[in-house]
């Protein structure tokens, strides 16, 4: 059986490179990258990329709507309470009771396209455009001589028209009514119990008569110039959207990292990740996989560029501080070519001892 194994031992030991792996070496990476023009940067040599800025959000184009009128529009519920001394339309009155005011709330009304309100023994009170204080009085004023001494008191259900719909990934996605404080975006998402993901993976649209602007969720805070005041008929929409970075080859966990904030270090991705394994990865060969944009013959294109950190170079720790990772960036950690002999080790002695694995390999 020895002798059988022997030549197919011996012929497995020059095809070590050609072992399966699931990642290239340092070598296999670099040098195919140059063979296809592709430029290979070392990130410790590369002061420029240290002072790189997280990249700022375009201008807001929408802005504060205008204060909140207490004016009464169509779609808006009227609730109309009379209290009355006496004599009394809306109440009964006792012939051997000692005059008292009592309060009578009419059924709710809603205002239609018309503009007006029916009331008992007034009729038709327009309401449309006025303010509940008006109301009230105009009804004062009309229910003189019919009923002792009335007092009116209006009070109003917003309606569609004076509000802003809430949907996509909220908790609780609807119409919300918008009142006299003056609403403002991070209000109504909190009105509706917030996104359903986390603030880091979530974008805010907001969308008004036909113009909309996004911002992500993470980035918006009371005082910005997007936390905006809201206005009737906004649309505001919660919108899924990770932000991640690849993480392939040698790492203790081959994974899809995700952004917590606006900045990722690379260190970060790195220790997301628990970092190159010792018995497989090559601390020479970390390597970030991204397109930059670039202007090439006047035309704006986006090129490959290959980033390279060695981890044996104590400047690279402070560097992996400051280098930026983007979104749909690749981070890989090459295999040492030493875990090829490994696993040319490992295969032979399934064939055959390892006192001969030890012969084979010392020819």
């Amino acid at each position: 059986m020895r002798n059988r194994l022997l030549p197919l031992a011996l012929l497995l030991v020059p095809g070590c490179a050609t072992l399966p792996a699931a990642a290239p070496t340092a070598h296999q990476v670099v040098a195919p990258a140059g063979a296809a023009g592709v430029t290979v940067v070392d990130i410790v040599d590369a002061p420029g990329l240290g002072a790189e800025a997280v990249p700022e959000a375009p201008a807001w184009p929408i802005a504060d709507a205008a204060p909140a009128d207490a004016t009464i529009t169509v779609g808006d519920r009227v609730t109309v309470t009379v209290f009355e001394v006496g004599y009394a339309l809306f109440g009964a009155a006792r012939d051997d009771a000692a005059p008292a005011a009592a309060g009578r709330t009419l059924p709710r009304m809603e205002v239609g396209e018309g503009g007006s309100i029916d009331l008992p023994y007034i009729g038709a009170i327009e309401a449309l455009g006025r303010t509940p204080d008006a109301v009230a009085a105009e009804i004062e004023r009309r229910l003189r001589g019919l009923s002792q001494n009335a007092q009116a008191s209006v009070t109003v259900d917003r309606g569609p028209a004076r509000s802003v719909i809430v949907s996509g990934d909220v908790k609780t996605p609807g119409r919300q009514p918008l009142t006299s404080a003056g609403e403002r975006l991070l209000d109504v998402i909190a009105v509706a119990g917030g996104p359903t993901a986390r603030g880091a993976d979530t974008a805010v649209r907001v969308t008004r008569a036909g113009q909309s602007a996004e911002i992500r969720l993470d980035r918006l805070h009371v005082g910005d110039v997007a936390n905006v005041r809201l206005a009737p008929g906004d649309h505001v929409e919660l919108l899924r959207s990770v932000r991640s970075v690849t993480v392939l080859g040698a790492a203790r966990t081959v994974s899809e990292v995700p952004f917590d904030s606006d900045a990722l270090s690379l260190a970060e991705a790195l220790a997301r990740a628990g970092g190159p394994l010792d018995n497989q990865a090559d601390a020479t060969g970390v390597f970030v996989f991204r397109y930059e944009p670039a202007l090439v013959d006047g035309v704006r294109k986006e090129l490959p560029v290959i980033y390279r950190l060695n981890l044996l170079d104590p400047r690279s720790y402070f560097a992996a501080q400051r280098f930026r990772m983007h979104e749909k960036d690749v981070l890989l950690i090459a295999n040492a070519r030493s875990a090829q002999f490994g696993k040319l080790v490992q295969l032979l002695n399934t064939l055959v001892t390892p006192a001969l694995t030890v012969e084979l390999l010392t020819r």
